[in-house]
């Protein structure tokens, strides 16, 4: 079978893109696992289908002359990626994409919606940092068959709803992978008997008219700003992403000028949360047995829940059906607790008490080993192949009908 990317050389959820290397930008490559799995399936052909817009350095003039070097920003990004370029096939133009194709393309990246003609094939959509753009081309040209991301967008995000409403495909959970380094290295019996609450705090203009509030992780902020009456419980590490930040805020009122020209400060002044990524997350989850990590406001969990679980914290979570959709069991698995300040305070309160250890050790275990099992890249990458598989096979059949 064949998997076909759009555009592999500029997504940086797969790999270190061109652009990143050149202004040395940190990136965390959140899907390289499935990358990497589908390369090592022999029974899979990974290819890349490079359409006129995918001159990745240039995604402001996508139409421009310096599209013809598209082709070589493939071959370097991949050679600089470690990815042996006889183990990808490029495709250049949309009629080499066969009708048993898999086609994978990001909403996040606009010119990957960027489609003169419709293959007649398979085309799953990922939303993964889903916005409020692109859902027209998407609905319009692109009309996938599948869309998938970190949870159920329909069933728990009101903004998902308003712009991809029109969507009545399949709808793939792809869950959050932990990376290797987090690992459970201090026995539960030396850790504090506190929750650390860990998460950036980040605000999205286009959010606003949905949520009333530009803030995206609202649980986060909230623990923030009562940090001092919560301190018995928690120990509060979330970080303001504008504290102490030489960022420029990109509006949507400002000129096509005026935003370039802050996206190009803010790529020489990456600095802010300097406090934050100061400290070692591996280190800090070990020294706790519980660990909370505010969810967005958006409809998905937020990844440090997979990496707190990893390394051996008892995970507290909303019970507002994200967790149970990857299998686990309130009162199991994770502490489930209603969103209120004052519910999260009693349920920790509960555990630190003496009698209660035992029970908070027995739900970290099973968090443990759960995570490990099911959030690993490998488990993970199989399980979207055989869910996209599947979703394939359906729409095979209802073409028949």
């Amino acid at each position: 079978m064949r998997v076909v990317f759009v555009n592999l050389h500029g997504n940086e959820f797969l790999v270190k893109t061109l652009n990143k290397m050149i202004f040395r930008q940190s990136v965390a490559i959140k899907h390289k696992y499935f990358l990497d799995y589908l390369l090592a399936n022999p029974d899979v052909e990974v290819c890349s289908f490079i359409n006129k817009h995918g001159f990745s350095m240039s995604y402001t003039s996508a139409d421009s002359w310096l599209r013809v070097f598209r082709f070589l920003e493939h071959k370097i990004t991949l050679k600089k990626n470690g990815i042996d370029l006889s183990k990808v096939t490029v495709l250049k133009d949309v009629s080499e994409i066969r009708p048993d194709d898999i086609v994978i393309l990001y909403r996040y990246y606009i010119n990957q919606l960027k489609w003169n003609t419709r293959p007649d094939a398979f085309v799953a959509v990922s939303l993964i940092h889903f916005g409020n753009y692109g859902y027209e081309e998407l609905r319009d040209v692109v009309k996938p068959q599948a869309m998938f991301n970190e949870s159920n967008l329909q069933k728990y995000s009101a903004m998902h709803n308003h712009y991809f409403g029109w969507f009545d495909g399949d709808f793939i959970v792809q869950p959050f992978v932990f990376a290797d380094r987090f690992k459970n290295s201090k026995p539960f019996a030396e850790r504090k008997n506190k929750a650390v609450s860990v998460g950036t705090i980040t605000y999205m203009h286009n959010i606003t008219e949905h949520y009333g509030n530009p803030c995206a992780q609202p649980a986060r902020k909230q623990i923030k700003d009562h940090a001092s009456e919560l301190a018995d419980c928690i120990d509060c590490f979330n970080s303001d992403y504008l504290e102490d930040s030489e960022l420029k805020s990109v509006l949507p009122t400002d000129t096509l000028v005026a935003k370039m020209y802050k996206r190009i400060y803010n790529k020489f002044h990456s600095g802010q949360q300097k406090k934050y990524y100061s400290f070692n997350m591996v280190d800090k989850f070990n020294d706790y047995k519980m660990c909370v990590v505010g969810e967005e406001i958006m409809g998905i969990p937020g990844v440090g829940f997979v990496e707190g679980m990893a390394c051996g914290c008892a995970y507290i979570g909303q019970t507002v059906g994200y967790y149970e959709d990857y299998g686990m069991k309130e009162g199991v698995h994770y502490i489930g607790y209603d969103g209120t300040l004052d519910d999260l305070k009693s349920k920790i309160l509960y555990y630190q008490q003496p009698e209660h250890q035992q029970e908070l050790e027995l739900i970290a275990n099973a968090g443990y080993e759960y995570v490990r099992e099911h959030f690993n890249g490998e488990s993970v990458a199989r399980k979207l192949l055989s869910d996209l598989q599947a979703a394939q096979q359906r729409w095979f059949q209802n073409r028949q009908k």
